[in-house]
Parts: structure tokens; sequence; C-alpha cells
């Protein structure tokens, strides 16, 4: 065994000899005297055993304390994602509402037996094309008619019921007239009265697609009256369409670079610019005359018949 003092000296630097941080001499010193001296590697090996206690609680509160951030992180980002999809359910429901509003509106509207509607369209060439529908009681009349400097450049009108497969299309300019039967028109006849942003005003699905694929914002459009506006998103909001509040029918309709025209004899695209489509709507001014087919002795006249199994059959 070595002297007292020097195994006091060589205990006091056990600790720091086994955290390594000893200056050369003295850890030569406690290495030469510890080959000889048992009571001190004794010592150490407490020392080493106390250090590696210790180092393992402080690994596992470093573990601990880790496993607490993550779980704290882990609660952030749930909480953060809670509130987001919150925040978008309540905007889609009330987006969702919005449209429920409207289109319950529409439907009101045109539950009407009596109503006028119009519809302009600038087209290129300093043409304007304006279409006038006249609806009562079941009987139904459209005028398509395209204006120009030089006058009625087109004038095209048709009538029809929606009880009936018939249609009837008058060519005033040609004294012709087309009489159309088949379940096309009766398609046709039954989409007389629709909501121009969404295939089935009914149908819940399409509500809920159509909440999806719109954004409903609010704006002014003459005389500072507020309207919605329904911008198509998944074109980029290349469509629009503005619809009265208190009618829910829409006031005109917007396709962002809707119209181009062409150099003749090309597809170089010469002109290219929105299409606009206004519309006004009036109630109980449609008379019996209104919708009533003319007497068509003076026109040359044209039966067909166009069904959808026939149309399969000829593209197939």
């Amino acid at each position: 065994m070595k002297n007292k003092k020097e195994c006091e000296i060589v205990q006091d630097l056990l600790v720091s000899y086994a955290d390594g941080i000893l200056n050369p001499e003295s850890k030569k010193l406690v290495e030469e005297h510890i080959k000889d001296c048992e009571n001190c590697q004794l010592e150490l090996k407490h020392v080493q055993d106390d250090s590696e206690a210790k180092e393992n609680k402080e690994q596992i509160e470093l573990d601990y304390l880790k496993k607490i951030r993550i779980r704290a992180k882990i609660k952030s980002i749930l909480l953060a994602s809670a509130i987001l999809l919150l925040i978008a359910f309540i905007i889609f429901l009330n987006n969702y509402l919005k449209i429920n509003s409207i289109m319950n509106k529409a439907e009101k509207s045109l539950q009407s037996n009596n109503f006028y509607k119009e519809t302009s369209e600038i087209l290129f060439d300093n043409q304007t094309a304006v279409t006038k529908e006249y609806y009562k009681d079941g009987k139904y009349k459209s005028m398509w008619t395209v204006y120009s400097d030089n006058g009625i450049e087109t004038s095209i009108t048709q009538y029809a019921d929606i009880n009936s497969d018939k249609r009837t299309y008058i060519y005033e300019t040609d004294k012709k007239a087309v009489i159309e039967k088949g379940d096309i028109s009766k398609i046709k006849n039954d989409n007389i009265k629709n909501v121009p942003f969404v295939t089935s005003r009914n149908d819940l699905f399409s509500k809920i697609g159509t909440t999806f694929v719109y954004s409903i914002d609010t704006d002014t459009y003459d005389y500072s009256k507020e309207y919605y506006v329904l911008k198509n998103r998944s074109d980029n909001n290349k469509w629009e369409i503005w619809i009265d509040k208190e009618t829910g029918l829409p006031i005109r309709e917007i396709t962002r670079g809707g119209a181009k025209s062409f150099f003749p004899g090309t597809d170089v695209v010469k002109e290219m610019r929105d299409t606009i489509q206004t519309y006004e709507y009036e109630f109980n001014t449609v008379t019996d005359e209104d919708v009533e087919v003319p007497d068509l002795s003076d026109y040359t006249v044209e039966n067909k018949t166009l069904n959808m199994e026939d149309m399969i059959e000829n593209h197939s």
C-alpha cells in the first residue's frame, strides 16, 4: 500500500481523472499510483460507477426533456391543424350556406309561371347577340338575334313546351321553320328553368361540389348595389358570375379570354378578349301571344327527329 498522504492526493484527483480533465503530469501521477494501490483502485471504481450513474441519470433527464419537447411540438402542430381545419370548415360552411341560399332564392324566383329573361353578349366585328326568352304557363319562346351596324344579321326564334318533346325553330330571314321531335328536345325543354352555375339545384352533392369549386365574394356593379360574385377556382378564376342577392339570379357572367379571333386561313390568334354576358329579368309581363307558335303556312317546314340513341349510333 502506498503511503496515506499520497493516497489522499491521488483520491482528490480521481474525480477529475475519471472525467478526463487532468493535465498530463497529474494524470501520470494517478496512473502510476493506482498500479500498486488497491485502495485507490477501489476508490477509482467507485468514482467511475458514480460518474456513470450520474451520466445515465443526466441522459435519462435529457431524453425525458426531449420527449416533453416532442410531445409539446406535436400538440402545437395538432392544435394549429385543428384551428386551421376549424377555420376552413367555418369558411366552407359559410360558403355552403350562401350557395344554398342563392339556389333557394333562384328556384323560388324561377317558380314563377310568367317571366322574361334577356341576355346580351358583345361579339367580334362590332356585333352584339341578344337572346330574349319568354316563359308563361309551361310555354316558352326564345329569340336569338345578332345586331351589327348593318342591322339584324341573324334572327332565330324557337318555341317549346316543357311538357313536350317538340321544339319549333323559325328562321325569319329564310322564311324557314324546323320542327324537332325526340328525347333530346325533351331534355332541352326540361332545362328551361335552371341555375347557370350548378347542374342540379336540388342535389345536395352538387351544392357541396359547387362550394368546393367556387369562391364567394361580394362586390358592387351598378349604382353601388352589392352582388355575390362566384369565381371558379378550378380554372384559376377565369370564369365568374355575378348574382343578385335578392333573387338569386345572375346579372352578368364573365369568361376571361373566352373569345378568340384568328387571321383568315390560320390558327394564329388575331384578337383575344373576355366574353361578358349580361342578364335582365322581368316577371308577370309575358302574354299568351308572346309564347304562341305563329302560323307557319308562309314558311318552308322541315321535320326532324332527334333521339339520344340515334346520335350515339351515328357516332359509334
